[in-house]
């Protein structure tokens, strides 16, 4: 019946169930569902999205639900309320087949091709076409690029999917090429800079040349973007200072365009080589704008594959001590896999291809080295 189930951190009623929980005691244990009013359920939901404090729903008739921390008018409905614990629908938009959420905007594609976007703009990503420089917006601001440096952005209208990061967005074109806006400060747009942009611009190609094409999937995360594309390959842009790309990080701590990822050896410049590249790739992770040190994809074979540094690795002996991956690698404890949603900070929700549920918290399993036993990757307990 497409209805929405919720469990985790209530305080900014990101649940949508109704709860007025005090912040003292955020976190609801169970399952609850979604709900549009008192015995009211949200049904008919087609994707999901959202940050640790809001959530996003689409329907499958083209509208969309807001619910949560409104702070910067990331709901879209206006400055108030500054919190919503029941889904709400959205006024004026219509006709929706992409949503994505960042840490605190929320970006929508309609039918037509056209972007939107509502919430904060201190790094400029909500990219708005016209004039108007505004530091966050309360409705949504149609997204524009910008094609001469002395005019105002002009609106997109070729968008087919919306994907988000931390503080950037990232549209695919109907036709397989990337634009990007927002905070840049580890190149994680791959424009070739890390100066932060206010209109939307075109993502480099890998070769240097050009604009990266034949895009089928996107991640954004919190100061890095992965892209998926025909044929397998990932590619990656921004930082790599905790061997978030699989780089050799005394050669390169951030890349500015795009790189092929793979398993890389050498010392330098000089001698680094691309040993095995990544060529099976064929999902990324949703919901990763707060995920800043590590990153990972599903091959096609519904295995997970990972890289990258948790902060707080809890070993069997109990220790809390910092834990490193410097290269790709596939995850133990982990298969058939569908699809995955992360969670705020290193927690994630696997769908398997039997439909089950299985959750994680990352810096207890997932990354965990093969030596350190089998991990914390637990069943799901299923939905009445």
């Amino acid at each position: 019946d497409g209805s929405v189930w919720g469990v985790g951190d209530n305080r900014y009623g990101q649940l949508g169930n109704g709860n007025t929980t005090p912040s003292s005691t955020p976190t609801v244990t169970t399952f609850t569902q979604v709900m549009e009013a008192a015995n009211k359920p949200l049904t008919n939901a087609k994707e999901i999205t959202g940050s640790w404090k809001f959530t996003a729903v689409l329907k499958n008739d083209g509208t969309v639900y807001t619910f949560g921390n409104n702070g910067y008018g990331q709901l879209g409905r206006g400055a108030s309320p500054s919190v919503t614990n029941y889904a709400v629908k959205v006024n004026g938009q219509s006709g929706i087949t992409s949503i994505a959420a960042g840490m605190d905007h929320l970006i929508l594609v309609n039918q037509s091709g056209g972007a939107f976007a509502a919430g904060r703009n201190q790094a400029g990503q909500l990219a708005p076409s016209g004039s108007s420089v505004v530091t966050s917006s309360s409705s949504f601001v149609s997204m524009g690029t910008r094609p001469e440096a002395f005019r105002p952005p002009e609106a997109v209208t070729n968008i087919a999917r919306a994907f988000a990061g931390h503080d950037h967005s990232l549209l695919l074109t109907r036709d397989g090429k990337v634009w990007a806006a927002g905070k840049n400060d580890g190149g994680q747009l791959g424009i070739g800079n890390k100066t932060n942009q206010n209109s939307l611009q075109a993502v480099n190609a890998v070769s240097g040349g050009g604009v990266l094409s034949d895009v089928v999937d996107i991640a954004g995360f919190d100061d890095i973007s992965l892209f998926i594309l025909k044929g397998g390959r990932l590619v990656g842009t921004g930082k790599n200072d905790g061997f978030q790309l699989g780089l050799i990080k005394d050669i390169r701590l951030e890349v500015t365009s795009p790189v092929q990822l793979g398993l890389y050896s050498g010392t330098n410049r000089i001698d680094e080589r691309l040993d095995s590249a990544i060529t099976n790739a064929a999902r990324l992770p949703r919901g990763g704008t707060q995920m800043a040190d590590f990153t990972f994809y599903v091959d096609t074979e519904g295995l997970v594959h990972a890289t990258g540094y948790v902060f707080h690795d809890q070993f069997p002996d109990g220790e809390i001590r910092p834990f490193l991956r410097n290269r790709f690698y596939q995850a133990p404890n982990i298969q058939n896999v569908q699809s995955v949603v992360t969670a705020a900070g290193p927690y994630m929700v696997f769908l398997l291809t039997d439909g089950s549920l299985k959750t994680s918290n990352v810096s207890s399993s997932i990354l965990k080295d093969y030596a350190e036993g089998s991990g914390l990757v637990r069943n799901v307990n299923p939905l009445k």
